[in-house]
């Protein structure tokens, strides 16, 4: 950790920004009163092995890894699904669309003063 302590390595990625920002009487560490977004983790929160389990935010569930796991799958199986359908609707003549590459890109300057959302 730098040779830091443990606890002062915590306080770097959590209470001391919530200071800088002046945000430290609503996040930043866990006490009552202040919002309830936490993470909890696989293992130690400063390891780059550890990986987010589950996120509550205002104490609320918003992440949960295995619920996370488990919709991949569903999603990978309903994508094979409807990929096979359109092949299986082309292979017996089934209408379909030609592949267009012609998208149209727009490139952005640092210059350009025009707003997209006009």
């Amino acid at each position: 950790f730098g040779g830091v302590s443990e606890e002062d390595a915590l306080k770097f990625v959590t209470l001391n920004p919530a200071k800088l920002l002046h945000l430290d009487e609503y996040v930043g560490s866990i006490k009552a009163g202040k919002h309830a977004d936490v993470v909890l983790w696989s293992g130690h929160p400063l390891s780059m092995y550890s990986r987010a389990e589950k996120t509550f935010i205002d104490g609320t569930l918003f992440f949960d890894r295995t619920a996370d796991l488990e919709a991949r799958e569903d999603i990978a199986a309903e994508r094979h699904r409807l990929i096979q359908q359109m092949l299986d609707d082309k292979k017996n003549g089934g209408k379909t669309q030609k592949v267009s590459s012609q998208r149209q890109y727009r490139h952005y300057h640092c210059d350009d003063y025009e707003d997209e959302a006009r």
